[in-house]
């Protein structure tokens, strides 16, 4: 559908497994040794998408990328040891639709800049950076008073933010992360409500409209 034009994918770039593999064991085949053999993958086929390119190593990669800790180029199939090249062959015959595509640079930027003034991406930029911080590390403390601060710290910075929360739905603050929290804390999904406001946004420019009339 991205293909064609048609559908707008949002979210993480795909690990880019684009091949198919055949798993024979190969016990039968010497069946004369009391030891078991074990087995043997076989790449058998690659898949194509009908504009000629594989999902090899590559993967999809979305019309709008939410913002996340892992970088595909670190954990993708890229990174696997004697991973098949992305590669392309001739595309299908296929026509292409504007109705989606025209407006991806358009979606893109209302995208960015509605999570730079949203909290729960503020939240998570954070957690990316600290994330790449502690990435870097190659040691760990093993102090004791050291590591009891670190927790301390965490269930404080925790608690502030679910506070704030809490103040965004109008709700008393609590004391403890270990107090139970309103249902309207366990629903919240900042991906899922940017995913329905780029919809939003998809319907408001009027491409629809177009087609139906």
């Amino acid at each position: 559908m991205q293909d064609y034009g048609r559908a707008l994918v949002v979210g993480e770039q795909t690990f880019g497994k684009g091949t198919v593999q055949e798993h024979r064991g190969i016990g039968r085949a010497f069946d004369r040794f009391d030891n078991k053999l074990g087995s043997i993958q076989f790449t058998i086929a690659k898949f194509y998408r009908i504009d000629g390119g594989s999902t090899q190593n590559k993967g999809v990669v979305p019309d709008i990328i939410f913002p996340s800790a892992i970088e595909a180029a670190e954990w993708g199939e890229s990174q696997e040891e004697n991973a098949l090249p992305w590669d392309n062959i001739r595309p299908a015959k296929y026509k292409t639709s504007a109705l989606v595509s025209s407006q991806v640079d358009l979606l893109n930027k209302r995208h960015l800049s509605r999570i730079a003034k949203e909290p729960e991406f503020n939240y998570l930029f954070s957690d990316i950076a600290e994330y790449k911080i502690n990435k870097e590390k190659n040691f760990i403390s093993l102090n004791e008073a050291e590591r009891l601060a670190e927790k301390e710290k965490n269930k404080s910075e925790r608690l502030v933010r679910i506070n704030e929360r809490l103040k965004r739905f109008g709700l008393e603050p609590i004391e403890s992360v270990d107090d139970d929290l309103p249902e309207q804390l366990e629903k919240l999904d900042p991906f899922l409500e940017e995913s329905a406001r780029i919809v939003a946004d998809l319907v408001s420019s009027g491409q629809f409209a177009k087609v139906t009339k």
